[in-house]
């Protein structure tokens, strides 16, 4: 036996376990520290976006006296043009503006690559009889840059509706719609409007997290 290898000491049970602990504990922290990392810009993107669209709605209710609409009770919606995955609103239509087309029986929306809607599929979808922000000769739009598509998709049977939706996706893949009410008594800004998201930002003990991002 060459008596260098006597001198060589082996990990003991007792060290390797304090090994494998420590290593899970930084493991641990690091995975903590990605999830909050990753949960804190995915606030700071609807951040951004919730940002935008309370200037726009302020310009509205400056330029035209009134806070843009909402569709009231979606309960009494057309189920057949409503789909209960998406709580859709006109917001989109009011905050982008339309010009009333065809002897008021459609709207030429500036949204959706200047495409129409019917008078008759807005109400049945929004429970409203028309678009407060439409005049032929100054239709208002308050966003500025146009939405992209990633702002807006097509929720219902009719291929022209279209809604606001946060960079956030659902955790199905299906678009995150912006919830907005100017109507209802119990809201919690009384005197204006609620503007708010839900999304997604980890799991904790095998349950989602949602968080509500809401100008209140």
């Amino acid at each position: 036996m060459n008596p260098a290898n006597q001198n060589q000491k082996g990990f003991t049970l007792i060290e390797l376990l304090a090994v494998i602990a420590i290593m899970g504990s930084i493991a641990a922290l690091v995975i903590s520290m990605i999830s909050a990392a990753a949960a804190t810009t995915r606030r700071d993107m609807v951040d951004a976006q919730k940002y935008r669209l309370l200037a726009a709605i302020d310009n509205y209710q400056s330029k035209l006296n009134f806070y843009p609409p909402d569709n009231g009770n979606l309960a009494t919606t057309n189920a057949a043009y409503y789909d209960s995955t998406a709580a859709i609103n006109p917001l989109l239509y009011e905050l982008t503006g339309a010009i009333p087309t065809n002897a008021g029986t459609a709207y030429q929306v500036i949204c959706g690559n200047g495409g129409t809607i019917t008078v008759d599929a807005y109400s049945n979808i929004f429970n409203r009889s028309g678009i407060a922000n439409s005049d032929p000769s100054e239709p208002q739009n308050f966003l500025n840059p146009l939405p992209t598509p990633q702002y807006y998709t097509n929720y219902i049977v009719a291929p022209t509706i279209y809604g606001l939706v946060t960079p956030i996706a659902l955790t199905n893949g299906q678009p995150n719609p912006w919830h907005y009410d100017s109507s209802t008594p119990n809201r919690h800004n009384a005197n204006s409007y609620d503007l708010w998201a839900e999304y997604s930002v980890g799991s904790k003990n095998g349950r989602l997290t949602i968080f509500t991002n809401g100008n209140w």
